[in-house]
């Protein structure tokens, strides 16, 4: 991977990345900020946990990235509707059958993938909360695993690890089994024990770890449209699927759009809403999960910022605006582009 820093240029937003790392109690942090296929700045902060004896965050450290990992998922799932397994617009009653169909009603694959079914499915049951297409809900993203693996008879880890992990010999991306040393442990509080989030190897579940390096050419491998290292890895068409706005046009103006998973800028979006900073251009994308890794994707600019943290800190956070903080994040990563730019 080509590094080339220019340290002064992003002074702001490395400082700001360690006081949000003190303010959400989290034991480490990663920043890494990709321009033009070149890391142009990467610091890393504190350690593994707080005990004695941790190890330091550094390049091979892989973070529990939590809500990141659906857009793993929402590419498997772009692959599966480019490979003409998937129909975007298929009801989903037709690829759950063990659920009622009249709770699941008009809700499609596309509403599911882009947060609007208006359905909450849990424990083989499901329950209607709102009419399709006319709100944001919370991500399904184990559905939409359940589904890819019923119409493919493969895996969210085994479709990716093929067309994606293999190619790019990406070796610190991987839903964890068992411990190992490189993993960031998860900070319930600064007073408890830190913890370790493990599960199947399947791509279903929240055990996917993932250094800040791999993150950031996760989110390169989008901006470029599967053409990395002068090679088509995956079909142009499978990224436009998966961070295009693809909300349904039923979703009111005012409400994020999304494409597969991905938050998606879109200039009438109301504010109180948006998750992504006001001076990042419209088209941009980007995810947020629930230890504060984030993963944002500028186009018009051809960069790619994410971030590390590994709190789950949820009684402190209650009072934490993280989405002041991660539109910030969005509006920082933008000015320290353009003094890089400037100073070049």
């Amino acid at each position: 991977m080509n590094i080339t820093t220019t340290q002064d240029s992003f002074t702001e937003i490395t400082a700001y990345t360690e006081k949000i790392r003190q303010d959400m109690h989290a034991s480490g942090s990663a920043l890494l900020i990709m321009k033009d296929n070149r890391i142009v700045h990467e610091s890393y902060a504190g350690a593994h946990h707080f005990q004695e004896g941790a190890k330091s965050i550094n390049a091979a450290s892989q973070f529990n990235v939590y809500s990141v990992r659906v857009t793993y998922i929402g590419l498997a799932a772009a692959i599966a509707v480019h490979n003409g397994d998937l129909n975007l617009d298929d009801k989903i009653s037709f690829y759950l059958d063990d659920l009622d169909d009249e709770v699941l009603g008009e809700s499609t694959l596309r509403h599911l993938l882009t947060r609007c079914t208006g359905l909450k499915i849990k424990n083989n049951a499901a329950k209607r909360l709102f009419e399709a297409g006319t709100n944001i809900e919370g991500k399904q993203p184990d559905i939409v695993a359940r589904i890819i693996h019923k119409v493919t008879g493969r895996t969210v880890h085994g479709i990716l690890t093929e067309s994606v992990f293999k190619p790019l010999n990406m070796t610190q991306t991987e839903w964890v089994t068992d411990s190992k040393r490189n993993l960031v442990c998860d900070i319930h509080s600064p007073e408890s024990f830190p913890s370790l989030r493990l599960g199947s190897n399947e791509g279903d579940e929240r055990n996917l770890y993932v250094s800040a390096r791999e993150l950031a050419c996760w989110g390169n491998l989008h901006l470029h449209k599967g053409f990395i290292e002068g090679k088509q890895i995956l079909p142009r068409e499978v990224f436009d699927l998966a961070v295009k706005v693809q909300s349904p046009d039923t979703m009111p103006d005012h409400l994020p759009k999304h494409g597969f998973f991905w938050w998606v800028k879109h200039d009438e979006v109301s504010y109180e809403f948006d998750e992504l900073g006001s001076n990042l251009p419209e088209g941009s994308y980007q995810i947020l999960g629930a230890s504060g890794c984030s993963c944002t994707v500028i186009p018009d600019l051809n960069v790619v910022a994410v971030r590390m943290y590994n709190s789950l800190y949820t009684d402190e956070l209650e009072k934490f605006d993280y989405i002041r903080d991660i539109r910030t994040f969005g509006d920082l990563v933008v000015s320290g582009i353009k003094n890089e730019t400037t100073q070049v």
